[in-house]
């Protein structure tokens, strides 16, 4: 596996090649992700604390992509505010892109809940289903609720078999885990005129995460999202492992994960590492500081299997970071025009070539742990 590091490019990638930029941790995470030919997808979205507008839209601008035209695809992986909150104004600026959503958001509960949450303009609690009932409301409006496509597994996003092998394949959610989900969202919807539950969306919601394979001539990588195990056969990533989708869709082993859950204990499952992964992959995550992960414990474990574990920030770090002089003058030299990206928020940037090879950029907010050598 050919690694080499280099500075946060400021161009869009060449034609012929991938990218993966991690943002976060800002106002949620979120993944922008380049498969080729001036095509963008989006994954989750994550609200710069500042601006409080989408740090998708920010980065592709300031490389020059035009989002409303060249995004195809936004993908929610699951309902947590940190995953859904800014996907509204992604969609609305997004023009051609689909908004895909675990198959759970579907359902007529869920319409139901987004009917009954919208009504009190004035909470700010419910964020998330407040921010799929505007989804909701906006295509409705342009009668365009077409551009709303549920999945579970196996579905794919796309597959192109020209020049370069192109293809993105949902590992997750289950058909259990979506009808898990749904049975939850029966128990949310008030009855007899009792007051709303203030925290609309459950907890086992990870388990409804769509995680993803992604592939790219003789890469590929596996975005881990939020999805956790439990040791049920039928839920989280046993359920992967219980399916015989990796042999049966020909999935190869990927050389780059995003970790599940911030690299916690509950986001690990050994075949990640055996059955989806080639040895010693490239390792990155964002943290969730306000449950401290991933732990010391979490990035020894993770780093011991990975040739390199990059975590967008310290996770036990409050501290602001203040961009070099001489960096800010360098940006303001090569850039037109410049939407600012919070200078706490760490990006990893790794662009790929069909063969395989990788350029790692990280900005100075991130933390790399380099695998000992035995």
């Amino acid at each position: 596996m050919l690694i080499s590091s280099s500075l946060i490019q400021l161009t869009p990638p060449n034609p012929d090649h991938a990218e993966i930029s991690l943002f976060g941790p800002g106002i949620g995470e979120c993944i922008v992700l380049h498969y080729g030919n001036g095509r963008w997808f989006i994954i989750d979205s994550c609200l710069c604390p500042e601006t409080k507008q989408p740090i998708a839209l920010a980065y592709l601008n300031s490389i020059g992509v035009d989002a409303s035209t060249q995004v195809t695809g936004i993908l929610i992986t699951h309902w947590h505010s940190d995953h859904i909150e800014g996907a509204f104004a992604l969609l609305k600026t997004c023009r051609n892109a689909k908004l895909y959503h675990s198959g759970a958001l579907s359902s007529r509960e869920a319409f139901h809940l987004a009917a009954i949450y919208k009504k009190d303009i004035f909470s700010n609690i419910d964020r998330e289903i407040r921010e799929f009932s505007n989804i909701v409301q906006f295509l409705f409006d342009a009668k365009d609720k077409s551009r709303l496509d549920p999945i579970k597994a196996r579905l794919t996003f796309f597959d192109y078999r020209d020049d370069i092998q192109t293809r993105m394949i949902a590992l997750s959610p289950s058909s259990t885990a979506v009808t898990q989900s749904i049975s939850k969202l029966v128990e949310l919807i008030p009855k007899n005129n009792s007051d709303r539950l203030r925290n609309v969306i459950p907890e086992s919601e990870n388990l409804n995460s769509v995680a993803i394979h992604f592939t790219f001539g003789r890469f590929s990588t596996v975005l881990g999202s939020d999805l956790e195990e439990t040791g049920n056969m039928q839920t989280g990533w046993s359920a992967i492992f219980n399916s015989n989708i990796i042999s049966e869709l020909s999935l190869p082993a990927s050389s780059l994960y995003k970790v599940s859950h911030h690299g916690s204990e509950t986001g690990h499952h050994d075949k990640i590492w055996t059955d989806l992964m080639i040895d010693n992959p490239l390792s990155i995550t964002t943290p969730f500081r306000r449950c401290g992960l991933p732990t010391p414990a979490n990035i020894e474990r993770v780093t011991a299997i990975s040739s390199e574990f990059i975590i967008t920030r310290d996770p036990a770090s409050a501290k602001t970071i203040k961009r070099d002089n001489m960096v800010d003058r360098e940006m303001k030299a090569v850039t037109k025009e410049r939407i600012g990206i919070n200078e706490k928020m760490g990006h990893i940037q790794v662009r790929v070539s069909h063969g395989g090879e990788m350029n790692i950029a990280a900005n100075k907010n991130c933390v790399r742990h380099i695998r000992r050598s035995i």
